[in-house]
């Protein structure tokens, strides 16, 4: 996420997001009344007769519904227009989507900003300096070490393999196991938790069973997946990949299990709160340490309410998806609950 600027007289945020992530994000905290303006398409007939043409054209819209396609990688925001350049293009008081994506820059305009919400999208601005995945793309003349940001990919080095047909076998496996060992060397210098290991053809695969053979030992979580090559083409090709995509999916799901496990644990002990009136009570005696809340509700104005001032407590917010696994466990407990502080450390 990057926050472009903040028009204190409008209460207007202007912000490009990066991510499906980021995209997930807005959807959360965008709600309907809100003003929001970006880039779009809008077909433009002279007069009936004419089939029109699609037209560039931005818009604001008062938005009404919110919805993420996933397939697409789009947020969809409804609304009637409110105003729009150029005029001539634009029907005021009609309806229209606009289809946010990735590295499309848009206008929030809202009543307020909670603190709640601009912890999230500060957190949102964070992650996206931070390394999200690591990967290192090989074949038989280099591999490339690689960071997943929020931004895209940053090639931190190179290292080539001065592999050589004319070597003779014994000579060739020995720059290979050289190879290889600068590979593992960089491997465990990476500061991340999650590393991707591609490639094409054979020599991933040797890397995999050099490190099998030679017991060593690597405190990551390792995806290994194919690619065409072991160039910026190949590392996004495979952090586009299903394997990786389930990866990270896993990484996120099983945090919020992690809370919800914390939580249920406490509320076996009494250190734990579920539903709206127990957490409101946690929270005006200061009890609350992270609230678990589901993003189906966080728009509705008494959770508003209570999330505002757990902010202001300083607890921790973590908002679940209500489609998750996690996030239906959490809506049978009311949508919302308490960590207590003893246990939230």
């Amino acid at each position: 996420m990057r926050i472009l600027g903040f028009n204190e007289s409008t209460n207007t945020l202007r912000l490009i997001p990066d991510t499906l992530d980021d995209l997930y994000l807005l959807a959360r905290i965008i709600s309907s009344g809100d003003a929001v303006e970006a880039k779009t398409y809008r077909r433009y007939r002279p007069n009936e007769s004419d089939e029109g043409e699609q037209k560039e054209i931005i818009v604001k819209i008062r938005v009404e519904k919110i919805e993420i396609d996933k397939n697409a990688s789009r947020l969809r925001l409804t609304g009637k227009i409110l105003s729009g350049k150029p005029e001539e293009y634009v029907s005021l008081g009609s309806y229209h989507t606009l289809n946010i994506a990735c590295g499309e820059r848009i206008d929030i305009t809202r009543d307020g900003w909670p603190g709640y919400i601009r912890e999230m999208l500060k957190e949102a601005v964070d992650a996206s300096k931070r390394p999200r995945l690591g990967v290192i793309a090989l074949d038989d003349e280099k591999a490339a070490i690689a960071y997943v940001r929020g931004y895209g990919i940053d090639i931190a080095a190179e290292i080539y393999s001065k592999l050589s047909k004319k070597m003779k076998e014994s000579e060739y496996e020995r720059q290979k196991s050289k190879f290889f060992d600068e590979i593992i060397s960089k491997i465990n210098a990476m500061q991340v938790d999650t590393l991707i290991i591609a490639g094409p053809g054979l020599m991933k695969d040797d890397l995999k069973e050099y490190i099998k053979a030679n017991r060593i030992q690597i405190s990551k979580n390792i995806a290994w997946v194919s690619s065409s090559d072991a160039e910026r083409s190949g590392i996004k090709e495979a952090i586009q990949s299903e394997e990786v995509s389930k990866l990270l999916e896993r990484d996120k799901i099983k945090q919020e299990f992690n809370y919800l496990n914390l939580l249920l644990r406490g509320l076996s002990v009494g250190a734990s709160f579920a539903g709206k009136e127990k957490v409101e009570a946690a929270i005006d005696t200061y009890g609350a340490g992270i609230v678990l809340v589901n993003d189906s509700v966080i728009n509705e104005p008494e959770i508003k309410q209570l999330l505002n001032k757990a902010y202001e407590q300083h607890a921790k917010i973590v908002i679940f998806n209500a489609d998750d696994d996690a996030g239906m466990q959490l809506k049978g407990l009311g949508n919302i609950a308490a960590i207590g502080k003893q246990l939230a450390g």
